[in-house]
C-alpha cells in the first residue's frame, strides 16, 4: 500500500513558490482589500430582500425577538445558525434594515479576500497571487454574495480558510494547523453541508510532497491526511441527520407529478439491459485491434468506453477514453490510424443512437444528447462556468497540459492535483446526486478552480518565457489580464451598485399595498409569501403551480401548507376562481413576484393560474420599480363591480 502510494505522489511537481511579500506587494494588497470594501458596501441597502434571503432574515427575525431561530411555521431553522445570530446582532444594533441584515455578509466577504492571499501563495508567485486576490475582490459574483444576506459568503469564505490552514499544516508540518482546518471545516459545514466537497484537499500536502520530505514523512502526511477527512466525513454525516430531521416532512407524494430534473428525454424508448452485453465481446474485438500493443488496460479501458456509450453514459465513456489514451501514451507512441477507425466507430455509433431517438420521437435534439451523456451529470460543470467561463478554460488548459506531462512520463504540475481534488472530483459527485443544479450550489469549488486557473497560467508563463528570457513585467501584464477577463468589467458596475433593474422590488409591492390599509376580511394572496410575511406581517394565501410548490410543503391540520410559514396553498387556477367566488370575503390583493422570470413564470402560474389572472376580475393596480412584481386586485363582493381598473397613482399602471 505505501509503494503504490508513494507511486501515486511521484507523479506530481511541487511547485510552491515559496516567495515573500515585500512591502510594495503589501501595499499593494492593502489597497485591493480596501477597493474590495468599497464594492461591497457601496450598494449594500440599495434594493429590498429578494431571492432566498427570506428563509435567512425570518429565523433571524424570531431570534431577535424571542430568543430562538424560528420560522413562522414554528420549526427551528437549522441550517447557518451562526450566521442567523450575527444578523440578528447586527439588526439589534443598527435596526431592521436591509442593511442591517446583510452587514455580516459583507463584512464575511471582505475576509474573503486577505484569505484568498493566504491560500493563493501556497501556488502562486506574488504578481500572480495579487492578480488573484483583486480577481475575488473585484469579482461580480462574490461582491453579489456579499451584498446577500445569504450563506454562500460563509460557503466561499469557509473553503478558503480551510484551504489556508491545509497548506500551512503543509508547509510546517505542524498537526495544529491540520487539527484547526477540521475545526474551520466543522464550522463552514455549519454555514454549508456543500462545504463536504473540499474534503478532498486533505490529501494533496502527501501526495505532493514527495520532493521534499523522506519517504516516512510522505505517508504521515497521507495517513494524517485520510484521517482528517474521515472526521470531516463524520461531522457532515451528524449535521445533515440534525437538519433533516428538523425540516418539516415534505408532501412530495401528495401532489401527482412534482416538477423534476433528470437525464432522460420526455419521451425516451425504453433501455434494454442486454444491449450492453451484446456490445461487450465487439468492444473488446475492437478495442484489442487498436491498442493491444500497449497493454491489457487500455485494452479495457477503451473497451469499457463503448459500453458505457451504448449504455447512454456518453460522459463517462469520454472519460475512459482519455485515460486509456494517457496511459498508452506512456509506454510508446500511439496508433494514431487505429484510434482514429475508433474514434470513427464511436462517432457512427452517436449518430446511430441520436437518429434512434429521433426517429421515435424522444424529444428535441438538447434532450436527446442530455440522455445520451447521462450520469454522472455534466451540468454541474455548466453551473461552474456561469461565474466565469475563462476561468474554467485557463482551468482546463491546464488539466489538457498536465495530461499531456503525464502521457509522456513527465511530472504534473500540483496545481492540476489540485482542480482534481478541489473542482473535478466534487463535481463529478455532485452529477451523480443530481442532474441539474443551480449555480450556487457549486461555489464551494469556485476557490480550488480560481486558483487552479492562475496557477496554470503562470506554469505557462515559466515554461514560454525559459528559451525566450522574457522580462519579468511580462508575466504581471498577463496575471493582470486574466483577471480583468475573469472579472469582466462590464458587469462590475450592476454587482457593485444594485438597483431595482435587476432585482424584483417585493419591498415596493409590500409598501403599497400597506398604503391601501387593508380591511378586516380583506385577503392578501402572494406568490411569495415568506418575503411578504416579513414585508407584512402575515399573508392569507400562496398562489403557486402546486406541482411546482409540492417540495415546499407538509401537512398541518389535515391540510397541505408552506413549510416555512405555514400559509395555505392556491394551486390551480379553478382554487383561485373558488376563493373570487366566495361571498364571504372582503377584497382580494394578489402579490406577484418578480423572481424566477426566465418563462415569464409560465410554470409558476400553470395549471390555471395565469388565465385567472389576465382574466377582467383582476384589475392590475401596482407594478413595481423592477417592471415585473405586480399587484393586482379583486375587488369586494358588497362593492358593483367596474368596467376597467381605478386610474394608476404613483408607481402603478
Amino acid at each position: 500500500m505505501s509503494a503504490w502510494l508513494q507511486g501515486a505522489a511521484s507523479l506530481f511537481e511541487d511547485t510552491d513558490p515559496r516567495a515573500r511579500a515585500g512591502g510594495r506587494t503589501l501595499a499593494l494588497l492593502a489597497l485591493i482589500v480596501a477597493a474590495g470594501v468599497v464594492a461591497r458596501f457601496w450598494g449594500l441597502g440599495n434594493v429590498g430582500l429578494h431571492g432566498d434571503e427570506k428563509t435567512m432574515v425570518l429565523p433571524a427575525l424570531h431570534l431577535l425577538r424571542y430568543g430562538t431561530p424560528e420560522m413562522p411555521s414554528g420549526f427551528l431553522y437549522p441550517r447557518a445558525i451562526a450566521q442567523l445570530y450575527l444578523m440578528a446582532e447586527s439588526a439589534r444594533a443598527f435596526g431592521l434594515s436591509e442593511w442591517a441584515w446583510r452587514l455580516p455578509s459583507a463584512l464575511c466577504g471582505v475576509l474573503l479576500i486577505p484569505l484568498t492571499w493566504i491560500a493563493g501563495r501556497r501556488f502562486l508567485e506574488a504578481r500572480w497571487n495579487l492578480a488573484l486576490t483583486a480577481t475575488v475582490a473585484l469579482l461580480p459574483a462574490f461582491i453579489a454574495d456579499a451584498q446577500t444576506a445569504r450563506m454562500y459568503v460563509f460557503l466561499v469564505t469557509g473553503v478558503t480558510g480551510f484551504m489556508a490552514l491545509l497548506f500551512a499544516w503543509e508547509r510546517t508540518g505542524r498537526s495544529a494547523y491540520l487539527v484547526a482546518a477540521v475545526i474551520e471545516m466543522a464550522v463552514s459545514l455549519q454555514f454549508h453541508t456543500l462545504s463536504i466537497f473540499a474534503a478532498w484537499l486533505c490529501f494533496l500536502p502527501g501526495l505532493v510532497s514527495g520532493d521534499r520530505c523522506k519517504p516516512q514523512v510522505q505517508m504521515r502526511l497521507l495517513w494524517l491526511g485520510a484521517v482528517a477527512f474521515a472526521v470531516i466525513a463524520g461531522e457532515y454525516l451528524a449535521l445533515n441527520h440534525w437538519i433533516a430531521a428538523e425540516y418539516p416532512h415534505h408532501m412530495e407524494d401528495a401532489i401527482a407529478s412534482a416538477v423534476t430534473n433528470a437525464p432522460r428525454a420526455p419521451h425516451a424508448p425504453p433501455f434494454h439491459g442486454l444491449w450492453p452485453l451484446l456490445a461487450a465481446l465487439p468492444a473488446v474485438a475492437l478495442a484489442w485491434l487498436v491498442i493491444r500493443a500497449r497493454g491489457l488496460l487500455p485494452v479495457a479501458l477503451l473497451a469499457l468506453s463503448l459500453v458505457a456509450q451504448v449504455s447512454r453514459l456518453d460522459h463517462l465513456g469520454l472519460l475512459l477514453i482519455v485515460a486509456a489514451g494517457v496511459l498508452a501514451r506512456r509506454d510508446g507512441e500511439l496508433p494514431w490510424g487505429r484510434l482514429a477507425l475508433y474514434l470513427g466507430v464511436c462517432a457512427l455509433l452517436a449518430l446511430a443512437q441520436v437518429g434512434y431517438l429521433w426517429d421515435h420521437h424522444a424529444g428535441t435534439l438538447p434532450q436527446i444528447l442530455g440522455l445520451l451523456l447521462g450520469w454522472p451529470s455534466v451540468r454541474p460543470f455548466m453551473a461552474l462556468s456561469h461565474f466565469s467561463l475563462v476561468l474554467i478554460l485557463a482551468a482546463s488548459g491546464g488539466v489538457i497540459a498536465g495530461l499531456w506531462q503525464l502521457a509522456h512520463r513527465q511530472r504534473v504540475p500540483d496545481h492540476v492535483l489540485l482542480f482534481a481534488l478541489g473542482v473535478w472530483i466534487p463535481l463529478l459527485q455532485i452529477g451523480c446526486l443530481r442532474w441539474d443544479v443551480p449555480p450556487r450550489y457549486v461555489e464551494a469549488q469556485i476557490m480550488p478552480l480560481l486558483v487552479a486557473a492562475f496557477a496554470s497560467l503562470q506554469w505557462a508563463a515559466r515554461r514560454l518565457s525559459r528559451p525566450a528570457n522574457q522580462p519579468a513585467w511580462a508575466g504581471a501584464v498577463a496575471a493582470a489580464i486574466l483577471a480583468l477577463l475573469v472579472i469582466d468589467p462590464g458587469r462590475l458596475q450592476a454587482a457593485v451598485d444594485p438597483t431595482y433593474a435587476r432585482n424584483p422590488d417585493h419591498k415596493g409591492a409590500a409598501q403599497f399595498v400597506a398604503s391601501l390599509h387593508p380591511k378586516a376580511g380583506d385577503v392578501i394572496v402572494a406568490e411569495d409569501p415568506l418575503m411578504q410575511t416579513y414585508y407584512l406581517g402575515h399573508v392569507d394565501y400562496w398562489l403557486m403551480n402546486q406541482e411546482v410548490a409540492a417540495e415546499f410543503m407538509h401537512e398541518v391540520a389535515g391540510r397541505w401548507v408552506d413549510e416555512y410559514t405555514n400559509t395555505p396553498l392556491i394551486g390551480t387556477g379553478r382554487q383561485l376562481q373558488r376563493l373570487v367566488d366566495s361571498r364571504d370575503r372582503g377584497a382580494i390583493y394578489v402579490i406577484g413576484s418578480g423572481e424566477n422570470e426566465q418563462d415569464d413564470r409560465r410554470l409558476m402560474r400553470g395549471l390555471g393560474i395565469a388565465q385567472e389572472l389576465q382574466s377582467p376580475t383582476f384589475h392590475l393596480i401596482y407594478v413595481g420599480r423592477d417592471g415585473r412584481t405586480d399587484v393586482w386586485k379583486v375587488d369586494a363582493p358588497s362593492h358593483p363591480l367596474t368596467a376597467a381598473a381605478p386610474p394608476p397613482a404613483h408607481g402603478q399602471r
